[in-house]
């Protein structure tokens, strides 16, 4: 209503200045005034509010409150501007100190009131000042219309700025502060500054002033509440509350520690999720389900997850969670499950039996119940541990026992030592030396098989390894014709003397196979012992 006696009080100015019509725009100018300092103390309970929420909760309120902050500073800079060049004009007007214009009330800047103005019919101050002699080319300077209508123009700018994604807001910022040319009383084109400054009243120019004032008030008070109105409408709204306990596992060993979380959960029992598993593209807003998904079924407000347990391993659900607060817009999270299937394990360990054989990889399997592979860490004395396709590979060293550890990392990311295995050490045992075909059980040997024979050969019997020993020397003897013969072979193979010795051997002759020594697949070289048969 102010406003537009305002507008009607300009359109008069153009027939007549008569006295009422001065009167008038004091009344209207009161009237600015007032409600000027209604939205001042409107706007501090409200940027009071703002900074409260701020401090409790900075994460949410933080932003839009330094936002809001900005705004604050810029409108007041601008009102305590627009008081200071009303201060001018009446001080400029009737000749008197400014200081004896302005004051303060409350803390606030005021400007006397226009009923004290003696010339409240003067024009060529407020000309002089606002517009200068040329209305077609506005001066600039400080305590211009040309400066004024800047920072109106900045003012507008960042309101918009601040209203991004609120495009009445902007619209309603572009009407308000709208500065193009217009056609003025006569019909004449002009521009902003001259419309309101130019051979106007002072009084008129001062309640122009105090219009500009009440909008710029007008538009931070509807800025800043729909900041804050915003952050509140992000807010989700629940009606029930339920304590919730995340347990970091639910396996926990002797001496080590149980951990879980335990907190408030709130939910709308009247208003449930939609909660789809499947794969999720992240890449994309919001996040969306590849392909088809599945939409579990709902206990209320929870969504109950049943998987079969099909193999072993670590396995892994991904999903979103669809929810539609109530006067709000859709929200969609991604959500992510992991959790471990055993296989049922039985484990019989024959303790008189735990023997790692040195020379030879000893495949171990090594496993601690409720901690998966990735979680845990062995390690051995007197040896060597290492990671195989299936499982570890024990190389023990020199020593008599060995001792394989394990260390495990809980889901809380602590380490915890297991109780070792002692494993005893032990060699190889010798493999059996053969000729012929025949070993150290054996008597006799056929003539025939004597000559077929092509050396010493090692065989490994009864043992859980597969290795190779390689014959490495060994004497065969004899006695031909009252004459003891002895004759040396290098490798598994029968020296040329040696053949030639056996070629002459009769039958109920006994021949010697002594001294056998092989090497071992470490390294070592085993004496073997001797065998002896009689020729048939």
């Amino acid at each position: 209503m102010i406003n537009l006696m305002y507008l009607v009080l300009t359109a008069l100015l153009a027939l007549n200045v008569s006295k009422e019509i001065l009167d008038s725009f004091i009344i209207v100018n009161e009237g600015l005034e007032n409600t000027k300092s209604t939205f001042k103390e409107k706007m501090d309970a409200t940027y009071a509010q703002f900074s409260g929420l701020a401090k409790e909760n900075e994460a949410k309120y933080g932003a839009a409150w330094r936002d809001a902050q900005q705004v604050q500073s810029l409108a007041s800079r601008l009102v305590s501007h627009i008081d200071t060049l009303k201060g001018m004009l009446i001080s400029k007007t009737d000749g008197v100190p400014l200081e004896q214009v302005m004051g303060k009330a409350n803390g606030v800047d005021t400007v006397l009131n226009l009923q004290y103005v003696h010339l409240k019919d003067n024009n060529t101050h407020i000309t002089e000042m606002m517009v200068g002699s040329e209305p077609a080319k506005p001066k600039e300077g400080p305590h211009t219309a040309k400066e004024l209508r800047g920072m109106l123009e900045k003012f507008r700018d960042q309101v918009k700025a601040a209203a991004k994604g609120d495009p009445k807001l902007q619209a309603s910022a572009d009407r308000m502060f709208d500065f193009s040319d217009r056609k003025d009383a006569s019909g004449t084109v002009n521009n902003w500054e001259s419309m309101n400054f130019y051979h106007v009243p002072v009084v008129a120019g001062i309640t122009t002033l105090s219009k500009i004032q009440t909008d710029i008030r007008t538009m931070e008070n509807e800025l800043v509440g729909r900041m804050m109105a915003g952050v509140e409408s992000k807010t989700f709204k629940f009606n029930k509350l339920t304590a919730i306990t995340q347990p970091l596992s639910s396996y926990v060993t002797v001496g080590g520690k149980y951990r879980a979380s335990i907190f408030l959960g709130a939910y709308d029992d009247q208003n449930a999720p939609e909660v789809i598993i499947g794969r999720v593209d992240t890449t994309v807003t919001p996040p969306a389900i590849i392909g088809e998904g599945k939409t579990l079924p709902m206990e209320g407000a929870k969504a109950i997850l049943e998987e079969p347990a099909s193999s072993a391993g670590l396995k892994t659900v991904t999903g979103i969670i669809k929810f539609k607060p109530v006067g709000g817009e859709l929200q969609v999270e991604p959500f992510k499950v992991e959790y471990e299937v055993a296989a049922p394990n039985l484990v019989v360990s024959p303790t008189k039996m735990n023997v790692f054989y040195r020379g030879v990889e000893n495949p171990v399997s090594i496993s601690v119940a409720g901690y998966s592979a990735s979680n845990i860490q062995p390690s051995m004395n007197n040896g060597s541990l290492t990671r195989a396709k299936d499982g570890y590979v024990v190389k023990p060293g020199p020593g008599q026992t060995a001792m394989v550890s394990v260390t495990v990392t809980n889901p809380d990311g602590s380490k915890k030592a297991m109780p070792g295995v002692e494993f005893r050490v032990k060699n190889v045992p010798n493999p059996t030396p053969y000729f012929a075909g025949h070993g150290v059980n054996d008597n006799t040997v056929k003539r025939n098989e004597l000559l077929a024979a092509q050396g010493v050969i090692a065989k490994m019997e009864n043992f859980e390894f597969d290795l190779k020993f390689d014959v490495v020397s060994y004497t065969v003897s004899t006695t031909i014709a009252g004459n003891f013969l002895e004759k040396p072979c290098s490798g598994p193979a029968l020296s040329a003397d040696a053949k030639a010795v056996l070629e002459r051997v009769k039958s109920g002759q006994k021949i010697f196979i002594e001294n056998i020594k092989a090497r071992g697949p470490d390294g070592t070289v085993r004496n073997l012992g001797a065998l002896s048969f009689k020729v048939i």
